[in-house]
């Protein structure tokens, strides 16, 4: 499902610090911020080609993965 995949700090250090992520879905790219548990997503949003389960699937697997990674 995922395909280059990809974490970024920015504001690395600071009150502002968020995680920027980038992926490919199906032939498509899409990207967005990941903040306290929250998913926001730049434009192209993902609903407007996935279907709802589809993106809920996607979303957990962000969190997933983002998780994982903020633990190291």
């Amino acid at each position: 499902m995922f395909k280059d995949f990809e974490i970024k700090p920015m504001f690395e250090d600071q009150i502002h610090e968020r995680h920027q992520f980038s992926l490919n879905i199906l032939g498509s790219n899409y990207s967005g911020i990941y903040h306290k548990g929250d998913i926001q997503w730049f434009n192209p949003h993902p609903k407007n080609n996935l279907s709802n389960d589809h993106l809920g699937n996607v979303e957990s697997k962000i969190h997933e993965l983002l998780f994982d990674y903020l633990k190291q």
